[in-house]
This record gives C-alpha cells, structure tokens and sequence, in this order.
C-alpha cells in the first residue's frame, strides 16, 4: 500500500495552531470553579444536552461536550428525543426544571422549515431556552444585547454580565491568543482596531454574531453570504456595493471560513502573508497545505475544543449569574424587600388624581380672595 506524500514544508513563520492548547486555561479555571462549589458542599452545575436528529456533526459536537464535562467535573445529561415536534415540550420542562442550569439544543432540527412562530422552527426553538439557562447564548436577549453592545443583563447594577455565543466567541478567544490579531494595549472596544476581517458566513450561530463582536472590539468587518456582502463598522452596518469576496478576503488581516458544503474551497492566492485564518465549519473549506506555503499565515483547522470550552465557561456564568445558593437567596431577598417598600403616592393613580384636584381646588381659592 503506498504511502501518503509528506506535506511540504510550511514557509517561514506559516503555522498550524492547536485549538486544544488554547481551550486547555479555561478548562482548567471552570475544573478550579467545580472544585470551589464542591468543597463548599455545592453540587456542581448541571448541563442538559437536547439531541433530535441524525445530523453527524451534531452528535459527534453532543460526544464532545459530554466527555468534556465529565472530565471537568460538570454533570452531563443527554436527553435524545425521537420525533422533532417534542422538542418544544422537552425544552419548556428543561426550562422550567430548577436542578437544570444550563441547556443546549443541538442543531438542526428543522433546518430552515417555515415555522408559524417564525422565520423557522430553529429559530424559535432557540428563542424558547430561558436566558437563565442559554449555554449558547443564542435567545433573543442574548443576541440582542450583543447587537447593542449591551454587556450586562441586569442594568443598571452591571453585576451579571451576559452570556455569549459560544461558537463565535471560541473565534474570539482564538484570535486573542494570535499576537498579531488583538492588541489589549488600546482600551475596551478598540483592541482591534485597523484591523479587517472576512466572515464567509452569516447562519445566526455563527457569523452574524461573530461579525458583531469583533465590530464592537474595532475591526471592520466584511459579513459574505451567498447574494450580499455587508460591513459592520463603528457599530453600523452597511451595504457594499463593487465589493466581491475577493476583494474583502485580499485586504483583510483575518479570514473565517464556514461554509458548511465540502465542496467549497477558498481560493489560497487570496490570502495575503501574515493573515490569521480559522476554519468554523465541519468540513475544511481550505487547501491546508496550499494555505501553508503563504509566509506568515497562522491557521486554525478546527475550534470545536474552544467551542465546547466556552460552553463549559458560560455555563458557570449562568450559575453564578442565577443559581448559585447565594446568588438565588441575593435575588430572593431583593424581591422581597422590594414587596415590603411603600410605594411612591405618585405610583397611585387615585392618590396622584386627588393631589392634582386638590391643587387645582387651592389655585382656584387663592384667585377669588385676591
């Protein structure tokens, strides 16, 4: 049997880089925070995984997930679901399950299939996870907070901050670790500034998200989809006309691929040197080797060890944000001392009424006895 040809020799500075050696901090810090929780005599947070389709990349994501909580001490459970309509009723019992504190829906389910409740019944459903349980941070209020470059949930105490989308954010942390990518020397919001960056998708997981958040840290951003090309700049989005994705890939410092088709390829000569390239789908949308002759060119094949990483992460977010013991007597208490306050008379209306009557009853008196 022959033996496959050596891969040639990278050009000076091209580089292959580990997503697992970037995961491996903070899988260690959410081990550090179960072993905190478990010393006080807490039990460790529970995650819910809901699986109804056949989808290989969707299982082989549901596997990875499962070992890496298991090893990091997180409770796993795997909840397999045979006919995709009951994944509505499963997800509200979740939701409303309080041994529960984190759930992920493992898409697809119903793809793009029109749904009465919205564009689809993905969507929907991903609409439906309580925000106190939304590992991926994919609900309305998450997406919709991040769009506004809204960073915490519980304005204006700013003491829980939001939970991101978990794919989108693993490129984040990946381009962190890149020195050539993020210069954490500039303030909040401008740590990528002068800087350009190509999404080669806009799916709702994943580039859409993305593009905002590397917008809100200074990038400009080009979004490609199959018929439009848009800029996220200073946080506003703009429709570009005469651009092609070879024109944005040529100028860009970073490129994303998630194409989810193996028969895409991203054409290599569009690359320039010294450019960070990370690959999000499941099926490699670039020539690797090809890719690897350009000098400079760091590349990230995979980011699912980071992805699973920063599901572990926000979901130790999600408990310390609203299930923690300590955190859920805090909110308790609150409530309940808010029920005991007297409220302002002008939050009556009866009493705001008869204050407004009896002044103007007064001006009237005070006219006649001039």
């Amino acid at each position: 049997m022959a033996s496959k040809p050596a891969a040639p020799t990278p050009a000076p500075g091209a580089q292959k880089i580990d997503a697992g050696a970037i995961a491996k901090p903070y899988r260690e810090e959410v081990r550090s925070q179960v072993a905190k929780l478990k010393a006080s005599g807490i039990e460790a947070p529970l995650l819910v995984g809901l699986l109804a389709n056949t989808d290989p990349a969707a299982r082989k994501y549901a596997e990875w997930t499962g070992r890496a909580c298991t090893a990091d001490g997180i409770r796993y459970e795997l909840r397999t679901i045979d006919d995709p309509i009951d994944v509505e009723a499963a997800l509200r019992d979740a939701n409303d399950d309080p041994r529960v504190h984190g759930i992920i829906v493992y898409y697809p389910i119903f793809g793009q299939v029109e749904s009465f409740s919205g564009e689809s019944q993905d969507d929907y459903l991903r609409d439906t996870v309580s925000h106190k349980c939304d590992v991926e941070g994919l609900c309305h209020s998450y997406r919709s907070n991040l769009y506004r470059n809204v960073r915490y949930v519980d304005f204006p105490s700013n003491t829980k901050k939001c939970v991101l989308p978990c794919t989108a954010l693993s490129v984040v942390k990946i381009l962190e670790s890149c020195p050539t990518c993020y210069d954490k020397s500039k303030p909040i919001g401008r740590h990528m500034e002068d800087k350009t960056v190509t999404i080669i998708n806009r799916s709702e997981i994943v580039g859409r998200p993305l593009a905002a958040m590397l917008a809100n840290d200074g990038a400009d951003v080009y979004s490609i989809d199959i018929d439009s090309i848009y800029l996220f700049r200073g946080g506003k989005l703009h429709k570009c006309e005469g651009e092609t994705p070879e024109s944005c890939v040529r100028k860009s410092n970073v490129v994303v691929t998630g194409v989810p088709t193996k028969n895409y390829r991203l054409p290599s000569e569009w690359i320039q040197p010294n450019a960070t390239v990370v690959n999000v789908a499941s099926f490699k949308n670039v020539d690797e080797n090809e890719l690897l002759q350009i000098e400079g060119v760091q590349y990230i094949p995979m980011v699912g060890k980071v992805t699973v990483a920063m599901l572990e992460r926000n979901l130790m977010r999600l408990f310390y944000n609203f299930h923690h013991p300590d955190r859920a007597y805090e909110d308790k208490y609150k409530v309940a001392l808010e029920a005991q306050r007297p409220a302002p008379w002008y939050g009556n209306a009866v009493q705001l009424y008869t204050a407004l009557a009896a002044t103007a009853i007064l001006g009237v008196m005070l006219s006649r006895s001039k």
